[in-house]
């Protein structure tokens, strides 16, 4: 009878092991695991897990899974046993300390299971506190203005300089980036002479000397400026992506033609992703004259699959993705404490894609259910301070006057739990989701970065830029009023003329580099002079507030931009929460 008594107490205990992990989330130093990396050792402490009994704690790589976890991605690499840490007493308060490095890997990537019985009694868990060679590599800025790099980048900064912007996207291609020490395609990889090389885990990797001095030079222009870079990691399917980039790190998912995912799932694709992120953390946190790279944002809008590996479990694809996001954090944060790994996606939310657009490319999933599933277990396997970047267009990209336009779609409401997209007609419902605890970050809502989107001007008639212009200051000024929103990186500085003939033209140029209206509008939105340059175009806002209520000036109904920031009811409180300091203030 006493023998059945403790199995049932140990099943109990087991249970409500299992639960504190997946629904109280990471509690900091109460959460029962945590694991700390130091200079030269990394510490696992353990608090009360289990009731009797010993378990034993294993390190596993991050593609490696112990054989009862059930959630794997597309990995294949099931283990019974990893690397061997400690024998642990259940119910007791325990402490391992190993070296950190071992012939030269860093134990910093690893994953680790407390194993009692062939069961998980808990894990896997990842080193959340993680002391960084460097701990800032973050400008203040003075407000969230900023610019999304076109690729040009001497004109660029001119005119950064002249909007005086305080944040710069820019697109770094690793595709173009790393070679691969193995065939490529069945071929043999020549490695040029002046690859700049770089020791990773005790293998030597080489990246491409062009690119690099590239970034160098758009990373330490923006530097010079105090201007925080925000840069896109992502896989272009390119010229180098066929010719010297690793196939490890390929998906085998030929739906896209324009990008792919990294593919941590196997060992040689998870060693070249730490070893990319490391070279581009390192190198760009050492000091402002070699350039800060601030925020690495893991891929392109992520909801549309198609664009990282093509699946349509939610479960299968989230762990990859997660994976390398982890992986990437890590890296990063092991030499820039305050930099941050950032999820994109596009402006859907309580919807994919394909059931909004019917031109919609390929399978899709919901952003919401998405950062549902990342904030359930990250904080389950040792939380981090990843960020958010949604591509803020209107619900139709090309329209001009985009809460007039959003209102007629019908997809958008006040309510994060029904809105099936969020655009700047509801930004403020993100805010509401995000003070969930469930997706705080330590106590903190998790910050937003608006590296994309913007109002078009669409067919660039003078009304439609005249809308353009009042949209975008109808935008910004919402944006500002946020806290969450840490930046708000327009897109694009000029029109392209593959946008602008399907009517996406959100340049503050036109194709012909003269300055629209919207251009006047954002030199000076951040600036004490902002609603002289911005009242002029208050005319041209016109929708109705909930689907029902015109708001305009004609109408009688708009009277100030702080009439213009409520398009749909929210519990937030527009008239009472409306700053008219806000948009030259700093967040």
């Amino acid at each position: 009878m006493k023998k059945k008594l403790a199995i049932v107490l140990l099943m109990i205990t087991l249970v409500f092991s299992s639960l504190y992990l997946y629904q109280n989330k990471s509690q900091g130093s109460n959460h029962p695991m945590i694991v700390s990396v130091t200079k030269n050792q990394v510490v696992i402490s353990l608090h009360r897990l289990g009731v009797s009994g010993h378990a034993y704690v294993y390190a596993y790589h991050a593609n490696d899974y112990y054989s009862t976890d059930t959630i794997r991605g597309i990995s294949s690499s099931v283990k019974s046993q990893g690397t061997f840490i400690g024998r642990y007493r259940c119910g007791t308060n325990r402490t391992f300390t190993i070296d950190r490095y071992t012939n030269g890997y860093d134990a910093l990537y690893y994953k680790y299971y407390v194993i009692y019985e062939n069961t998980i009694l808990y894990g896997p868990v990842y080193a959340t506190d993680i002391l960084s060679e460097n701990q800032n590599v973050r400008f203040k800025q003075s407000t969230i203005k900023g610019m999304f790099a076109d690729a040009d980048r001497e004109n660029e900064f001119k005119y950064a300089d002249d909007l005086n912007v305080k944040s710069i996207t820019i697109n770094i291609a690793i595709s173009e980036l790393i070679y691969s020490n193995e065939p490529v395609n069945g071929k043999t990889m020549m490695i040029p002479n002046d690859a700049i090389s770089m020791k990773v885990n005790g293998k030597m990797y080489y990246f491409h000397k062009d690119a690099v001095s590239e970034y160098d030079k758009y990373v330490q222009e923006a530097s010079k400026r105090h201007m925080n870079v925000i840069a896109i990691i992502a896989a272009w399917k390119s010229g180098g992506y066929y010719t010297t980039y690793p196939d490890a790190l390929k998906y085998d998912s030929p739906v896209s033609n324009t990008l792919m995912g990294t593919n941590t799932a196997n060992d040689l694709g998870r060693e070249y992703l730490i070893a990319t992120m490391e070279f581009l953390a390192k190198r760009y946190s050492q000091n402002a004259q070699q350039g800060y790279i601030s925020n690495y944002v893991i891929s392109n809008e992520i909801d549309s699959t198609y664009y990282f590996y093509n699946c349509h479990d939610l479960n299968t694809y989230m762990e990859e993705y997660e994976r390398t996001l982890r992986l990437s954090n890590l890296a990063v944060k092991k030499y820039a404490a305050n930099a941050q790994v950032v999820v994109p996606f596009t402006h859907m939310w309580n919807a994919a894609q394909s059931e909004v657009d019917a031109a919609a490319y390929g399978y899709c999933l919901k952003p919401k259910e998405m950062l549902d599933w990342l904030a359930h277990y990250t904080n389950a396997r040792g939380a981090y301070d990843w960020a958010i970047a949604p591509h803020l267009y209107s619900a139709i990209n090309t329209k001009s006057n985009y809460a007039g336009s959003d209102v007629e779609t019908g997809n958008l409401t006040g309510d994060y739990n029904t809105s099936k997209i969020i655009t700047f007609s509801n930004l403020e419902v993100l805010g509401e989701y995000l003070d969930q605890n469930s997706l705080k970050y330590k106590g903190q809502m998790r910050s937003v970065y608006l590296t994309e989107g913007g109002p078009s001007s669409g067919s660039n008639t003078k009304e439609s830029q005249n809308q353009q212009a009042a949209s975008v200051a109808q935008a910004y000024y919402k944006a500002s009023q946020l806290s969450f929103i840490k930046s708000f990186n327009f897109y694009r500085l000029k029109d392209h003329q593959d946008e602008t003939k399907v009517g996406l033209s959100c340049g503050l140029l036109d194709e012909k580099n003269q300055p629209k209206p919207v251009y006047d509008v954002y030199k000076y939105i951040d600036t004490p002079a902002t609603y002289d340059h911005s009242d002029p175009y208050l005319t041209y806002i016109h929708y109705k507030r909930d689907g029902q209520k015109e708001i305009s000036v004609a109408a009688g109904t708009l009277h100030s931009w702080q009439d213009a920031m409520w398009v749909y009811t929210s519990s937030y409180n527009w008239p009472k929460k409306y700053k008219k300091s806000a948009p030259y203030m700093s967040h």
